[in-house]
């Protein structure tokens, strides 16, 4: 990717997560032009343990929109697998699983996975928190190696490894090439994190980015715009190690289409491409 070649635009459910099924809000989006997609996967919008028929269904849709889902994203409302409780930590690797063989089916090439949950106000010890994560997380590997579907590690506040250094660390640990990085630029400016040393620190493994707006008093997926992260920085240091992947708008707004076109206006002035229409 050269210097002034826009960059990649596609679009999360999230804000759809909660009113729309996700084919609905896919043919929604669709009517605005776009074509690349990251599903949020939360019942009722789409559902982790759907049948085969159903996701084949759900891949003949894609197929003649001529739409791509290029992962999938479990949200860490009903899961945890750095739990202590291993019933837990067992029941969120059978709903990866459930994903990647769904993945496999339409035709998406990765799984957002974030590490886990950690309690804020009495956390257990970090070497068991690592401990838990990374046993549960073996065994979804193993399931996505055998299945070639690639998992994107997220950087989310509340997780086992919140931290670009942490998750880069983590990863080369596992030293899988189905492990990869998702990076959000919301969650880690609201750490506090340096988000352009932060792509740095995961070049090695990135997969994908998010894209969303926070402050750092309160953790947000706001329209572009209305936070202070540093986009300008951000997309100069995708450029500096020649990203030429998806950046996925995230965002959470009640007038989902009409915010997300506007954060899409606001983050092509940086180096993304423009709108489709």
């Amino acid at each position: 990717m050269t210097g002034t070649t826009p960059m990649r635009i596609g679009i999360n459910t999230m804000s759809f997560m909660w009113r729309a099924s996700a084919k609905q809000a896919l043919e929604t989006l669709a009517r605005e032009g776009y074509r690349h997609f990251e599903v949020m996967a939360q019942p009722p919008h789409f559902d982790p343990m759907m049948e085969p028929t159903e996701a084949r269904a759900f891949a003949r849709f894609l197929h003649d929109a001529q739409l791509t889902v290029e992962s999938i994203n479990l949200p860490s409302l009903d899961q945890n697998l750095g739990s202590a409780s291993r019933p837990m930590r067992e029941y969120s690797i059978g709903l990866y699983q459930c994903l990647i063989d769904i993945a496999a089916i339409i035709g998406a090439q990765a799984i957002i996975v974030v590490t886990g949950r950690v309690n804020p106000l009495i956390a257990p010890p970090r070497a068991d928190l690592e401990s838990w994560f990374g046993d549960a997380f073996a065994h979804v590997l193993r399931a996505a190696e055998r299945a070639g579907i690639q998992l994107l590690l997220e950087n989310i506040p509340i997780g086992v490894f919140p931290t670009a250094a942490q998750m880069i660390a983590f990863a080369d640990d596992v030293n899988s090439p189905n492990v990869g990085i998702c990076y959000d630029i919301a969650n880690a400016h609201f750490i506090g994190e340096d988000v352009a040393a932060g792509v740095h620190a995961v070049k090695s493994r990135l997969g994908i980015v998010h894209l969303s707006d926070t402050n750092r008093d309160r953790w947000r997926h706001d329209p572009v715009g209305q936070g202070s992260c540093d986009f300008a920085g951000f997309a100069r240091a995708l450029r500096e190690i020649g990203y030429d992947k998806t950046s996925m708008l995230e965002i959470v707004a009640e007038q989902a289409i009409e915010q997300t076109l506007e954060s899409h206006r606001r983050v092509a002035q940086w180096g993304w491409e423009t709108p489709p229409v």
